[in-house]
C-alpha cells in the first residue's frame, strides 16, 4: 500500500526523469566554454565532447587521434569529409545523407539521416584554427528516410584565446546496426502467435 512518503518519492523520481539532461563540459585543451550542448541532433545534446590539437580532416582516411582511442574508444571509420557541400555517403550497405551550413563562422546547422532504420555511434569532428572539437552521439537511432536536424557552435579558443571560425569537419561512424521496422515486429508477433496456437492444438489433440 502506498503512503504519502512513497507517493512523494515516486513524484520526485518521475519529475527528475522528465527533466532534460544537463550539458557537460568538454575535456581536452583550450576548452573555452565548450560543452556537449554545443552540438545537437534531433533536439538532443551530444553525449560527450573533447577538444584537441589534431585536424580530423588530415590524410586520405582522416585523423581520429583527437578522440580515439581516448576518450571515445576505437573502431571509428571515416564516413565523409564534410567540406564540399551536401552528398550521400555509404557504409555497410547503408546510405547516409548529411549537410552542414554555413561552412563559415562560429555557428550554424547540420542534418543527418539514413535510407534505413539503424542504430549507430556517430562523431562529428570540427576543425577551427589550430584546434578541433569532436562530439559523440552514442547509440543514435535513425528512422529510415527521416533526416534529423541539428545545431553546432564553436566555443573553444585558439592560441590567441579567441573563438575561431570554422575550417573543416568530418563525420565518423561505428557499430552500425539495423533496427527492425514496426511492421517487422508485427509480423514476428503474428508468427509467434501462430506457433503458439499450433503448439496448443497439438497438446490438446
Amino acid at each position: 500500500m502506498f503512503n504519502r512518503f512513497t507517493l512523494g518519492t515516486l513524484a520526485i523520481v518521475g519529475l527528475a526523469a522528465a527533466l532534460p539532461a544537463q550539458a557537460a563540459d568538454c575535456t581536452g585543451v583550450s576548452l573555452g566554454t565548450s560543452q556537449t550542448s554545443d552540438f545537437t541532433l534531433g533536439g538532443v545534446d551530444s553525449t560527450a565532447c573533447v577538444i584537441s590539437t589534431e585536424n580530423p580532416d588530415q590524410g586520405p582516411n582522416g585523423n581520429s587521434s583527437g578522440f580515439s582511442p581516448d576518450p571515445f574508444g576505437t573502431g571509428w571509420t571515416l564516413l565523409t569529409k564534410v567540406n564540399g557541400g551536401t552528398s550521400p555517403s555509404s557504409f555497410d550497405g547503408v546510405s547516409f545523407s548529411w549537410s552542414l551550413s554555413p561552412q563559415a563562422g562560429k555557428s550554424g546547422t547540420w542534418t543527418f539521416g539514413a535510407d534505413q532504420s539503424v542504430k549507430l555511434d556517430l562523431v562529428i569532428a570540427m576543425h577551427a584554427s589550430n584546434r578541433s572539437g569532436a562530439f559523440l552521439f552514442d547509440d543514435l537511432t535513425l528512422t529510415a528516410n527521416q533526416v534529423q536536424n541539428g545545431t553546432w557552435q564553436i566555443k573553444w579558443v585558439n592560441n590567441g584565446n579567441q573563438v575561431p571560425d570554422y575550417s573543416n569537419s568530418s563525420l565518423w561512424v561505428r557499430d552500425v546496426t539495423p533496427v527492425p521496422e514496426p511492421e517487422t515486429y508485427a509480423l514476428l508477433l503474428a508468427g509467434l502467435g501462430v506457433v503458439g496456437f499450433m503448439a496448443r492444438r497439438r497438446k490438446s489433440a
